[in-house]
């Protein structure tokens, strides 16, 4: 998850699924999903792949997701040849089509590039990346000066989440903002 890559490239699309591969011969491509867990994928939605300068927009036929990856089928790919040429691509999903999610819970992406404000309403940075462990998530927020630190993503700590604002405000336990830097 790139902070930059995670925002809207074009008004109303917001970045899904990263660095697709081709799986089989089939057509299909499989992305790591920015986010996990809620599916934000519906079959004939519209869906739009884009690398680099170039964006190609496609329907849904279905969407499969194991994990943290999601398996793709796209009307007018077929097959391999189709597919190869969107390999590596990010795919997006118009923000309107987005789920609804319960209050207090997040959509990974948007959380990407929010700025973390500390104690006495100091900036520590932006969250450059989301790090899913199997228990508590870890916000990688990228300092001033290149430097990385990482903050648990529990409600102890995060005591004010606002994407709409585009802030997180922590009160970190003693000894946590000193911690070495990554």
């Amino acid at each position: 998850m790139g902070a930059s890559e995670d925002r809207p490239v074009a008004e109303g699309w917001i970045q899904v699924a990263r660095s697709a591969t081709l799986r089989g011969g089939k057509g299909l491509l499989t992305a790591r999903l920015v986010g996990r867990g809620v599916s934000p994928f519906r079959p004939g939605q519209k869906v739009a792949l884009r690398r680099g300068g170039v964006q190609g927009e496609f329907i849904l036929r279905s969407a499969e997701v194991y994990r943290d990856k999601v398996v793709l089928a796209l009307e007018g790919m077929a097959g391999a040849r189709e597919a190869a040429e969107w390999v590596g691509s990010d795919i997006l999903l118009q923000s309107k089509d987005l789920v609804d999610l319960p209050e207090g819970t997040y959509y990974i992406f948007r959380l990407v590039g929010l700025e973390v404000i500390g104690p006495e309403k100091r900036s520590l940075g932006r969250v450059l990346e989301v790090i899913s462990t199997g228990g508590t998530d870890l916000l990688l927020v990228r300092r001033e000066g290149g430097r990385d630190l990482m903050i648990p993503f529990a409600r102890s700590i995060c005591k004010r989440i606002d994407p709409e604002a585009g802030v997180i405000e922590i009160d970190p336990p003693e000894g946590l903002l000193e911690l070495d830097a990554i």
